[in-house]
């Protein structure tokens, strides 16, 4: 009886060890690494964080982890002096064991706990990781080991935000609205104030400067009938009030609007949605996971995506904030027709150039670097918000239907989603050819 018992603990402990021994197999799958993502998308989304912060919260996130990661893999190249002021990045020590796709996630959320409100929600993300790391069976020593040095990374590249002029733009002085005529005022239902009238002031990632790919001056103003400006006004009115009910869904599915204000009857209520750089963030994921990269080319397709929204947001706001173009509604409501509505809510801030179309471009042009320009997929990112699925050829293409989708909206007049897309071609192209992250590209230098 006892030899019994002994052997059935022998076999119930080798079943235990064998369960729990897959830490890698689960640990080392890119997939969770777009779950954190996700995650940390809820997080941002559940904050209201302005479409420009969102873009800032995963730029840096995701440089913590890529610096994490590229030391378990040889063929990535560290960032250390190639970013503005990026020359202190904390290394291993050579004497310890970690995992190191376990520690860029731990860097990740570091960064992104720090940088977000809801400090209950990412630390069950945190917490969740650990667990996964515990239960699975990676080694005690291994995994403090790799906690420890994600959170240094993380500390590294906090130090290294706090220096992009953030803090100064959270108390810069109040944005005052032009009294000019053809300037961007507020618009209803809610008229807000500016949003982040400041962010082209921020630390750029890649680009030399906020303006270093200026559009060109936008269409003069005028109000009277029969002018380029008129007529751009008018071509609003006109498109919106034909649309097929393909331009409909597909306008709906590119709102990305953070922050609606809801108007039923005498009653407003506000409702969140992720942002448009939150929508790209989703793509990356699923154009990863389509094109079976590992964790390590998953973070590094995020880290530069994340780098090209946060440079075409600096882009797009310095334009926007130079111009202070007025928005269609506001022109159409006081010169062609009183009681007219976009079909999208205009965002609060000025009309030129279109940031959806900007940034989408951007972000489609480093997946086409990375995967090449015929890389089709099925966007599933709004099934949260219940639209149905939309499938694309190509990452340009879900570009071209987002910034066309803000015209469609009446929320942008045609000539600044163009302009914008051009803007963000050379963004995404700056991105890639500018950062040497790959060890072939520093072959090529």
């Amino acid at each position: 009886m006892r030899a019994f018992l002994i052997a059935a603990i022998l076999v119930v402990a080798v079943s235990c060890s064998q369960r729990s021994a897959d830490y890698q197999q689960v640990l080392h799958n890119p997939v969770l690494y777009s779950k954190v993502t996700g995650q940390l998308t809820d997080v941002i989304t559940y904050d209201i964080f302005t479409p420009p912060v969102a873009s800032r919260i995963y730029a840096y996130s995701h440089l913590a982890a890529y610096e994490v990661m590229l030391h378990g893999d040889s063929s990535y190249t560290s960032l250390k002096g190639q970013l503005k002021g990026f020359d202190n990045v904390t290394a291993p020590d050579s004497g310890k064991v970690i995992d190191y796709p376990y520690a860029s996630m731990i860097a990740f959320m570091e960064v992104g706990r720090t940088l977000t409100f809801s400090k209950d929600q990412t630390d069950k993300i945190v917490d969740s990781l650990k667990m996964l790391a515990h239960s699975h069976g990676m080694p005690e020593q291994m995994q403090k080991n790799s906690e420890e040095y994600g959170v240094a990374v993380a500390k590294t590249v906090l130090g290294w935000s706090k220096k992009d002029n953030y803090a100064q733009t959270r108390s810069a002085a109040k944005y005052t609205v032009p009294n000019d005529e053809g300037k961007w005022v507020p618009t209803p239902p809610g008229y807000f104030q500016a949003v982040e009238p400041q962010w082209r002031t921020i630390r750029t990632i890649a680009m030399d400067s906020c303006n270093q790919f200026a559009p060109p001056p936008p269409c003069a103003w005028s109000k009277v009938a029969g002018s380029e400006f008129y007529k751009m006004a008018k071509q609003v009115v006109d498109t919106a009030a034909s649309l097929t009910d393909d331009q409909k869904a597909l306008t709906n599915f590119w709102d990305c609007n953070g922050f609606k204000l809801n108007v039923v009857g005498h009653t407003m209520y506000a409702t969140k949605a992720m942002t448009p750089g939150g929508h790209w963030m989703g793509i990356t994921g699923i154009i990863c996971q389509n094109q079976k990269a590992d964790f390590d080319k998953t973070v590094y397709t995020y880290t530069t995506v994340s780098f090209a929204l946060m440079d075409a947001f600096i882009a797009c706001w310095d334009a926007k904030y130079t111009w202070n173009v007025i928005r269609p509604e506001t022109v159409i409501n006081k010169y062609i027709d009183p009681n007219w509505k976009p079909f999208l809510q205009t965002p609060p801030f000025p009309e030129y150039t279109s940031g959806h179309s900007i940034i989408s471009t951007a972000a489609a042009n480093v997946l086409e670097h990375i995967y090449g320009s015929q890389v089709p997929f099925k966007d599933s990112t709004e099934r949260p918000w219940g639209w149905p699925d939309r499938s694309f050829k190509s990452p340009r293409q879900a570009a071209d239907e987002a910034g066309i989708s803000r015209f469609y909206g009446g929320i942008h007049y045609r000539p600044s989603v163009i302009v914008a897309r051009d803007q963000g071609v050379k963004v995404g192209d700056w991105v890639m050819s500018k950062l040497r992250m790959r060890k072939e590209q520093l072959a090529s230098k």
